[in-house]
Order: structure tokens, then C-alpha cells, then sequence
């Protein structure tokens, strides 16, 4: 926190006049006058003013008075010279640092953010809302940050500006800069340019990402490249700022070290310094917001409530081959079939590599029992569509995360990464199911946890909701004290 430093003003009292002198008694000799007595007071005035304007002493006062100036000069002028100019150099130190900065330093909210994933969207909700409501920073303060300018509100995101632009303002920026930053989530750790490059929806934007390119991992930014560039190294007091990363996961690719190595708080999802995803903290901020969203999802499903219908939510990465998607369609059936439910695909993210519409319409066509398309790409009716589904099958982690969070029974088709055993593992409950290695297993397993008697309760999901909350809330709380000031470095 920073200190406020004033400095007291020097109040002079005024003092009550100084009593006059008092003769207790008149003196026996004739003529004598007791010492403060009015005549003997112009006495001695008269004796100094004779004293003062004599020839003696003006010849005196010739000399002494230029050589005590030259003393003064030589003796007092370089040591109040050199004092006046470390009161400057304080003065300034102080001025920015032990009064209140305002405005505060702006901050960089970065990552994938700039094509519709839900996850990426999730982190950057979460992060700013905590931002906000709980460090008590203004929604000005913020700044998203992405590989290319991008308009992201009607996916439910924010307005993304590239990296490039953000660096430009924060170096030109002298009021709140330079920028703190934070990198949001998700595993960037291991995305260099080439990988990130890959996720862009189409060739206009790969080629804007290329103009707007300010380093080789584009999601880990390293701090100092929001530093102004002529910016004197040898300052007394060098302007700082601060990095965050907020519970990543992934294995660090080279491009993407150096930003670890100068962050200033580091929280992993996946080892040490471990913390829970960030996604954890949704339905905790945003309860209303979500609850408006689920209703409009059903009313896109069901208009006007007509025929509503029990729900499974269903997300699937794409799958390439027909052999493949006849499995999963066989496996939803039975489960629709058993569950009373009609199914509902959704996605979870369109960038490339990801969910597909035309793989689920493919699927649908393929199934025997009742099921829905929902084409909608907006992160909060894909939260909304999780909290009223009787279940929710995924290949995603944050579509698993939500479904925890809604204390929803969930199961996950998990492939070779570690990140779903890893989160279940380490913070869903104890006899919530593992990751399912095959289609033809779903209902098998997810029969267990459906319907009126399930293996595991609400009550035990609701427990270990509530300790991923507060653990997470440490997290952030930690690393968002050291955000937003205004702070400078000694150099030695």
C-alpha cells in the first residue's frame, strides 16, 4: 500500500507580551535607577547607536564583512548546493511513490481471447469482474489484450485491442503508465506464434496478427516491452511494472520463458505453485447474468415453453472420421433413450481445431432419438445451457469445470492431455467419475450419477465447489496487491 507522507506545517503561537519591568520600590541613593527602568533602557540604546556609527567601527565592518561573505560562498554554497539537490531527487521519489497515485496504473488483461473459445472468454470475465468488485479498480483501468484488434461482445467477450497498439499507449502514457499486465489462463504457456497464429478464424486475421506482431509468444508478452524505450538506464529511480500469470497449464515452449521468468506472481493450474482455474470463480460473480442467459437458451430450444424438455448438454471436439462419429451417436442414443432427455450439442469454441457445427449435424442425422443443434457461439448461453442441463457430457475442461460448478452430473471424454485427470483429480470430489476412455461406455458410467439416487450428492459437489472458491480468491488476492500502483526501483 502506499503511504500518504505530509509534512506538518510549523503553526508559530502567538505569545502573550512580555510583562514589563516592575520597580518593587523606589532606591534610597538619589539619581539611581534600577536596571529595566525606562530612563535606564535609553541610556544604553543611546551608548550602542554612538558604539555602532563610530569611525572605528565602520573600518572594522569594511574588512570583516566581504571576507565572512567569501567564507560563506566557498565554505556553505557546495554542501547547500548538494543538499538542495537531493531534496529535488526525494522530492520527486516521493511524490511518486508515498503519495496516492491517481489515476491508478492501467492494466493488461492478455490471452486467447480474440477468437471465440470459451475458456479464453471465461478468464477474462472472471479476471475483470474480480478486478473491479474486489481490488477496487475502475472498468477504465482495464485493457484487453490479443494478437489483433477484434470486436469480441457478440461472443461474449470485450473489445480486444493487439498487443502492438496497447504497447504503443502504454509507453506514451504518462499519467497511468507504463502497464502492469496479466496473462489470463489456459495453457499459452507452451503457444508460440506459429501455434497461435493456427487458432485465428481466417486468412484477413493471420495476416493482421502478422502486421501486429510484437514478440514470438504472443499470450506471454514479456512485461518490459511495455517499458518506454527512451527511458535513461542510469535513473536513480527507474519506473517498474508487474506481471501476473494467473493459474496457467502447459509445458513452457522457449518462446514463451523469458515472460515467465520476469513475471512477478506466478500461479500454475497444474503443479506447484498450484491454484484452481480461474473459470472456478463464474458462477459466483455472475449469478444474475447467467440465470437471464439459461432463460434465453431455452426459449431459443423451446419457444414460448411450449414442449419444454429435459436437456443433456453434449460438447464434442470435431471428429474427423464418419467411422468415429456413427460411435458417439450410437452412445448418445442410448443415452437419451435411458435418460428421458433430448440432447443438445453445443459449442464450446470455433477456432480451428476445436468444436465443429457440421460434425453435430452430421451426428444428429445419424441418431435415432430426438436431439437439437444449438448453433449459438456466445460464452454466456453456453454457461446458461450448462446450468439447466439434467447432465453434461464434454471433451472440454472448462465445459466439465461449469458443470462441477452447477453441481451437474458430468463426464468427460478425455484424450492424451493431462489436464481433466489432473483437475478431477484435484479438486472435483472424490467419487466424481473419471475420464472415459470410450463412447460405448457413457451411459454405463453416467447412469451411476443420474437421476433421483445418485452415487454422488449435490452436497459433496457443493463442498468442494465452495474450496476451489476460496482457494482461488487467495490466489488472486495475493497477486492483485501488487497490480495498478505506481512504483519505481532503486538502480544500484
Amino acid at each position: 500500500t502506499t503511504r500518504h507522507c505530509c509534512h506538518p506545517s510549523i503553526i508559530r503561537q502567538n505569545k502573550s507580551p512580555r510583562p514589563s519591568m516592575v520597580l518593587r520600590g523606589a532606591d534610597t541613593e538619589k539619581g539611581h535607577q534600577r536596571r529595566g527602568s525606562p530612563k535606564h533602557s535609553n541610556h544604553a540604546a543611546a551608548m550602542c547607536l554612538r558604539l555602532l556609527f563610530s569611525r572605528q567601527c565602520y573600518r572594522a565592518l569594511l574588512v570583516v564583512i566581504p571576507v565572512f561573505s567569501c567564507m560563506q560562498y566557498f565554505i556553505f554554497h557546495p554542501f547547500a548546493t548538494r543538499v538542495a539537490q537531493e531534496q529535488d531527487v526525494r522530492s520527486s521519489f516521493i511524490s511518486h511513490t508515498m503519495t496516492y497515485p491517481k489515476p491508478r496504473r492501467k492494466i493488461v488483461l492478455l490471452g486467447p481471447h480474440d477468437r471465440y473459445n470459451f475458456g479464453d472468454l471465461i478468464f477474462t470475465s472472471v479476471v475483470a469482474k474480480l478486478l473491479v468488485s474486489r481490488a477496487g479498480f475502475s472498468p477504465d483501468d482495464l485493457l484487453f489484450g490479443g494478437m489483433v484488434t477484434v470486436d469480441m461482445n457478440n461472443y461474449g467477450g470485450y473489445k480486444i485491442l493487439s498487443m502492438k497498439k496497447i504497447q504503443s499507449l502504454s509507453q506514451e502514457d504518462t499519467e497511468q503508465g507504463p502497464y502492469d499486465i496479466i496473462y489470463l489462463g489456459g495453457e499459452a504457456l507452451g503457444c508460440n506464434f506459429n501455434c497461435a497464429v493456427k487458432m485465428l478464424p481466417d486468412e484477413r486475421t493471420k495476416t493482421e496478427a502478422r502486421r501486429e506482431r510484437i514478440h514470438d509468444c504472443p499470450y506471454l508478452v514479456p512485461k518490459n516491452l511495455l517499458l518506454p524505450p527512451s527511458m535513461p538506464k542510469n535513473d536513480t529511480f527507474q519506473m517498474k511494472n508487474y506481471a501476473v500469470i494467473n493459474s496457467m497449464g502447459g509445458t513452457p515452449c522457449n518462446e514463451c520463458k523469458k515472460a515467465i521468468e520476469t513475471a512477478d506472481y506466478i500461479a500454475l493450474r497444474d503443479r506447484n505453485p498450484l491454484f484452481p482455474d480461474s473459470a472456478v470463480m463464474m458462477k459466483e460473480l455472475y449469478p444474475n447474468k447467467i440465470s437471464e442467459a439459461a432463460e434465453e437458451v431455452l426459449q431459443d430450444l423451446f419457444p414460448g415453453g411450449v414442449n419444454r424438455q429435459k436437456i443433456i448438454a453434449v460438447q464434442h471436439r470435431d471428429i474427423p472420421t464418419e467411422e468415429a462419429r456413427l460411435e458417439l451417436a450410437l452412445a448418445l442414443d442410448k443415452v437419451s433413450k435411458a435418460g428421458h432427455a433430448t440432447i443438445v450439442f453445443f459449442v464450446a469454441g470455433t477456432a480451428p481445431n476445436h468444436d465443429s457445427l457440421s460434425c453435430y449435424k452430421q451426428i444428429a442425422q445419424m441418431m435415432t432419438e430426438p436431439s437439437i443443434v444449438y448453433e449459438e457461439e456466445n460464452m454466456w448461453k453456453s454457461v446458461g445451457l450448462i446450468s439447466q442441463a439434467e447432465a453434461v457430457l464434454s471433451t472440454s475442461l472448462h465445459v466439465r469445470i461449469i458443470a462441477f460448478l452447477y453441481l451437474r452430473p458430468r463426464l468427460t471424454w478425455c484424450g492424451l492431455e493431462p489436464k481433466h485427470p489432473q483437475f478431477i483429480a484435484l479438486w472435483d470430489t472424490d467419487e466424481s467419475p473419471r475420464c472415459l476412455k470410450s463412447k460405448n461406455e457413457t451411459w454405463s458410467v453416467l447412469q451411476r450419477y443420474y437421476g433421483p439416487n445418485p452415487n454422488i450428492t449435490q452436497a459433496a459437489t457443493a463442498i468442494a465447489y465452495e474450496k476451489t472458491v476460496k482457494k482461488y480468491l487467495e490466489s488472486f488476492d495475493s497477486w492483485s496487491s501488487l497490480v495498478g500502483w505506481r512504483r519505481y526501483s532503486t538502480r544500484s
